[in-house]
């Protein structure tokens, strides 16, 4: 199992715990490790789209986050092409054993995120080298932030949604 495919594994047993304590239903990871989004579920009788990063708890703390346009854009098209009501990118920032998520939706991203480039790797499945990306930053104080203690998800209380 290469880094991609151990943090992806992560980030969707992640989600799962998450959508398992607060009742969602029709849970579905897509098994393509190259699909454009990640899971598939319902959640108070909305379906929903979800595209998940696992980060490192260092880049947690900067006042935005960034999102590939490319991922925006497959995830908006998902949401429209499944009919889902809503769509997700979420951020797991993880040390190993601290875990706190960042639940962006697609609205937030359109109406607060601002283009930039940054220099990132080419793809996180391999080593191929580094080249600039066309990203959205999204302000982090516009996710609706959880944090995982002692086995149970809370909301962070200054989230804003």
């Amino acid at each position: 199992m290469d880094k991609f495919d151990e943090l992806e594994l992560n980030g969707r047993k992640l989600l799962e715990s998450f959508l398992i304590q607060v009742g969602a239903t029709n849970l579905y990871p897509t098994e393509d490790k190259y699909a454009p989004v990640d899971y598939y579920f319902t959640y108070k009788d909305k379906k929903v789209v979800a595209e998940i990063k696992v980060r490192d708890i260092k880049y947690e703390g900067y006042d935005t986050h960034l999102m590939e346009v490319s991922k925006y854009k497959s995830l908006v098209k998902d949401k429209k092409d499944s009919q889902s009501d809503t769509a997700y990118y979420i951020n797991f920032f993880t040390d190993g054993t601290k875990v706190n998520a960042y639940w962006y939706s697609v609205s937030s991203i359109r109406n607060f995120g601002t283009i930039d480039y940054k220099y990132c790797p080419t793809t996180t499945a391999v080593d191929n080298g580094n080249y600039y990306k066309k990203v959205i930053m999204i302000p982090s104080n516009k996710a609706q932030r959880f944090a995982l203690v002692n086995g149970r998800w809370n909301n962070v209380l200054d989230s804003k949604p």
